[in-house]
């Protein structure tokens, strides 16, 4: 650390920068705050969401791919792995780890704890990931989050379990299902 006088790093010669990440420690809002809501992709119905099937009809509500036929309503949070995907609707959570529920995804990586990490959804449809305490660690985008520490998922980010265990997290719009 450094004082708030300090203009270079006596280390590395180089002007001192103030940090300006962003650290998400709790979930609730302050209660005289909303939260900003996060932009939501538009919701594409002209392909499924799980293969990539295009829909002929607008009118359908499942994929016509014989090998997929999913609904077409895609689930709140996608987490996609090598070797498999986590799903979870609305108002979900699940551990994952090489022990519970989804311990087939984690079973080739023997540095993934038994009890990793546990991800969910909140009512309103935000998707949070909060690491379990594990010596191998719980990264976002490569950047180690601590243990304990709750934090939002955004599309596209990386989350990675240990050193090899690694997926691509897909947040889809708070949509209602279909009728």
């Amino acid at each position: 650390m450094f004082d708030d006088d300090t203009g270079m790093c006596p280390t590395h010669i180089v002007p001192v920068e103030p940090y300006a990440g962003e650290t998400t420690t709790g979930f609730e809002p302050e209660p005289d705050l909303e939260p900003e809501p996060m932009p939501q992709p538009e919701e594409d119905r002209s392909a499924c969401w799980n293969c990539g099937t295009p829909v002929p009809h607008p009118g359908n509500t499942e994929c016509l791919n014989p090998e997929c036929r999913r609904s077409l309503t895609p689930p709140v949070l996608v987490v996609r792995f090598p070797t498999g995907q986590v799903e979870l609707g609305r108002d979900a959570r699940v551990e994952l780890g090489r022990r519970g529920p989804h311990a087939a995804l984690f079973g080739s990586y023997p540095n993934v704890s038994r009890h990793h990490a546990v991800v969910g959804t909140d009512p309103n449809g935000r998707a949070w990931i909060e690491p379990v305490p594990t010596p191998n660690g719980t990264f976002l985008d490569g950047i180690e989050i601590p243990a304990s520490e709750r934090r939002l998922l955004r599309p596209e980010t990386r989350v990675r379990f240990a050193l090899h265990a690694e997926g691509v997290v897909h947040v889809y719009s708070r949509q209602e299902a279909r009728p």
